[in-house]
């Protein structure tokens, strides 16, 4: 098992914009122990308003939660969220972030640190796709699938917003579809298993 402070052999993304924060909240409650893994969370936000997003989570983990607005190096066991406003990628063990451009309308930020944390990570990345509307990420857990990383869905009937859920199963066949729980149980069951066997 790593040790807090060293490079993380796992990265864990999960994406989500409309209605993620209850069943990210849902999802940090179960992660209790050790894991191995850096764990990023990437909500849909508006350009202007300062996000609670990362405050919020804070109350529903015991890991360490960071706001990212800069680049910071990824720790095993800690928690970082997107800030508003920006775009991130994971490379070099680092999450590295710049302002959203203005001609992105289209919010891409899922798809975009997907496809990083594939190439970065490959068998050993995690796409998790929480509740929302659109369809980003929708390329980004096909890039996870074809590095023979991990996807996990939550289950459209617990969601407020079920469209890009929905998108998800449709668009690809992910490994598990879950409740917010469900998904954390599933994913410390595998992490605890493949940390098992090296």
């Amino acid at each position: 098992m790593e040790i807090a402070g060293q490079q993380p052999k796992f990265c864990i993304g999960i994406g989500c914009s409309a209605g993620g924060l209850e069943p990210a909240c849902a999802f940090f409650q179960q992660v209790v122990e050790k894991t191995g893994a850096a764990f990023v969370v990437i909500p849909h936000l508006g350009r202007e308003h300062k996000s609670k997003f990362s405050t919020i989570l804070e109350k529903c983990t015991n890991m360490p939660v960071h706001r990212v607005e800069d680049n910071i190096k990824l720790e095993t066991d800690h928690v970082y969220v997107l800030s508003e406003d920006r775009m991130m990628i994971v490379e070099d063990g680092y999450l590295k972030v710049r302002k959203r451009y203005s001609r992105e309308i289209i919010n891409k930020s899922i798809d975009i640190f997907f496809k990083s944390m594939a190439k970065a990570y490959r068998e050993n990345s995690i796409g998790v796709i929480l509740s929302g509307m659109g369809t980003d990420g929708i390329e980004g857990i096909r890039v996870i699938e074809d590095s023979h990383g991990l996807v996990i869905v939550q289950d459209p009937d617990t969601t407020d917003f079920n469209i890009l859920p929905q998108a998800a199963i449709s668009k690809d066949d992910p490994h598990a579809i879950l409740p917010p729980a469900g998904i954390a149980r599933f994913l410390l069951k595998y992490l605890k298993l493949s940390n098992s066997q090296n």
